[in-house]
């Protein structure tokens, strides 16, 4: 909203809940520091449901945020009290075929 450059946030869905991260002014690489709002927890209702990520620009109109790009994480396979440091790649749709990654996270 600063300048020209994305202020992305990402936003979370998990089941039932949904959570969203701070907004990052101007970066297009961003990191989340350890004081903004970047770790959420979720109550587990099915095991194998999958963790929905969207990284998205925010604009200063309210409501007027612009999709950047999309991941579906599977957690069955992820072990309680681990870290993991983990990399995907975003997408623009959810489309499987032909698709190419516009970043990742």
């Amino acid at each position: 909203a600063v300048g020209n450059l994305a202020d992305p946030f990402v936003s979370v869905v998990y089941e039932d809940s949904c959570a969203m991260t701070d907004v990052i002014d101007d970066e297009l690489s961003p990191h989340w520091l350890p004081w903004t709002q970047r770790a959420f927890c979720f109550g587990i209702i099915c095991p194998t449901s999958s963790l929905y990520l969207g990284v998205f620009d925010h604009d200063l109109k309210i409501g007027d945020y612009h999709p950047i790009g999309r991941v579906a994480v599977n957690v069955s396979n992820l072990r309680r009290n681990t870290s993991y440091n983990l990399k995907y790649n975003l997408y623009p749709t959810t489309n499987l075929i032909d698709r190419t990654a516009v970043g990742s996270i």
